[in-house]
């Protein structure tokens, strides 16, 4: 059964599946994303999360 990927589900999925190790409700707006697509900001969103994972780039948001 599919689960629709929300906040509220971050702390409920199972250990084997990595989750952020950053709070992020303390990120504010950095970036603008203007046009390229879904495909061009999702990667974006795959790099800022390893970023933001490894401790650094929290003003990038």
């Amino acid at each position: 059964m599919a689960v629709k990927l929300s906040s509220s589900i971050l702390a409920k999925l199972p250990p084997k599946v990595a989750g952020p190790k950053y709070d992020r409700a303390a990120l504010k707006a950095g970036i603008v994303h203007f046009g390229v697509g879904n495909f061009h900001r999702s990667h974006q969103a795959v790099y800022l999360d390893d970023l933001f994972n490894s401790g650094v780039g929290h003003d990038w948001a």
